[in-house]
């Protein structure tokens, strides 16, 4: 049986560079009723193909006074790169056997695998099985769209322990020139408070072997495009933690001095 979603929560307002939509519900309801699937399968045929849009932001927010209800904001606009992201020799969302998606895999569902965030950030990630690119690329014959709704939700839960509506994470997707990764990954953004008191002494091994790996530039270069793998490694990501210069030139004239 098809369901029904009311029309309004598939009514798209305008914004500066976007759209928001409105749904009267929270997502933990959303997904308790089944009816995820449906409202995101709507939602995205008016993104993709009413208004023909492929390269966007998908940010999902609960709403800060009404906590049963959060809504979808879809951006597009400048803050995005020329060309959609390059293969790369490993997808570390595919190949569950390499050291780095080895050490940041969390569980592994039906349909999908959680994860830390492969760039030690303060988020999860939740990502297909499947190797697909865009939300919409779910199927729903074999219940993988719903899946995907009802993993996120039953991730947060377990990670951040029955978390409320209220403190629920900003949940993120990119389309199209938007990503830097292809592999369609759901992003979990955590609060500082959520990250230290929950996850950090959850995972405390796993996310200090991960800073240990990304420090291996020829063990993980693989797993990034060439343009993202030298962004990271600028920002002190991937390689070698940065010298502070000024701090190095201080220790090294105090010496010589003391000599």
């Amino acid at each position: 049986m098809t369901l029904v979603i009311p029309d309004e929560w598939i009514i798209p307002h305008k914004m500066p560079n976007g759209w928001k939509f409105q749904c009267s519900i929270s997502l933990r309801n959303l997904v308790s009723m089944n009816q995820a699937a449906a409202f995101f399968r709507q939602l995205l045929k008016i993104v993709e193909q009413d208004y023909n849009l492929i390269n966007f932001h998908l940010k999902i927010q609960h709403h800060r006074t009404k906590t049963n209800q959060f809504n979808v904001f879809v951006f597009y606009g400048d803050d995005q790169v020329e060309h959609e992201p390059e293969p790369v020799s490993i997808c570390s969302s595919c190949d569950i056997g390499h050291e780095l998606s080895r050490t940041t895999l969390l569980s592994e569902q039906k349909h999908t695998y959680a994860w830390l965030d492969f760039r030690n950030r303060s988020k999860l990630i939740l990502t297909p099985k499947r190797h697909v690119e865009r939300l919409s690329e779910l199927n729903d014959d074999n219940d993988e769209m719903e899946a995907f709704w009802r993993d996120t939700v039953e991730v947060i839960d377990r990670e951040c322990d029955q978390i409320s509506e209220l403190n629920y994470p900003l949940l993120a997707i990119n389309h199209g020139t938007f990503r830097k990764h292809a592999h369609m990954h759901l992003k979990i953004d955590l609060t500082k408070e959520i990250w230290e008191t929950k996850i950090v002494p959850r995972h405390r091994d796993r996310i200090e072997r991960l800073g240990q790996l990304l420090k291996q530039t020829e063990l993980v270069k693989d797993c990034f495009t060439q343009q993202h793998l030298e962004k990271e490694i600028q920002k002190g990501v991937v390689g070698c933690w940065k010298i502070d210069v000024v701090l190095f030139v201080s220790i090294y004239f105090k010496i010589k001095y003391i000599k």
